[in-house]
C-alpha cells in the first residue's frame, strides 16, 4: 500500500527501526521502559507520558436501539410485535438488554418519540 512504501523512505521511522534493531531479545524481556528509552534515545530528550489503563466501555444506549429499531421501520416493528409481543434488542458487547413493548415501540414513530424514546420499560 502507499503507506507501507512511504514507511520506508520516512527517515525518523528509519532511525527509530536502526536504533530498536541494537535491542538484544534478552534486553526487551529484562529491562523496563524507561532504561531502553534511555539508552535508545541518550542524545534526545524524551517526554514519557503516564500510561493509561485500558477501560471497558460500551457506548449503547436506549436511545440508540430505538433509532436502530426505527431504521427497520415501522412495518418491520409491526411484524416481530405480532410474533412476539414486545421487541427485546440485547448488546452482545456489554449484555445490556432493552425492552420496548408495543406503546414504546409505537411512540418511537411518533415526532415525540423521534427525540427520546421513552423509558417505561428500561432494565
Amino acid at each position: 500500500s502507499a503507506n507501507e512504501d512511504e514507511i520506508g523512505l520516512n527517515e525518523h521511522y528509519n532511525r527509530i527501526a536502526l536504533l530498536a534493531s541494537t535491542l538484544k531479545a534478552e534486553e526487551l524481556l529484562t529491562l523496563d521502559a524507561d532504561t531502553i528509552l534511555r539508552r535508545l534515545f541518550w542524545e534526545e530528550q524524551i517526554t514519557r507520558f503516564e500510561p493509561d489503563a485500558p477501560s471497558f466501555a460500551c457506548s449503547c444506549s436506549r436511545e440508540r436501539v430505538g433509532n436502530m429499531l426505527r431504521g427497520l421501520g415501522v412495518d418491520e416493528i409491526d411484524s416481530i410485535l405480532a410474533e412476539r409481543g414486545d421487541v427485546n434488542v440485547g448488546c452482545e458487547f456489554c449484555g445490556a438488554q432493552y425492552d420496548f413493548d408495543p406503546v414504546d415501540a409505537a411512540h418511537l414513530f411518533t415526532e415525540q418519540g423521534r427525540q427520546l424514546p421513552p423509558a417505561s420499560t428500561l432494565q
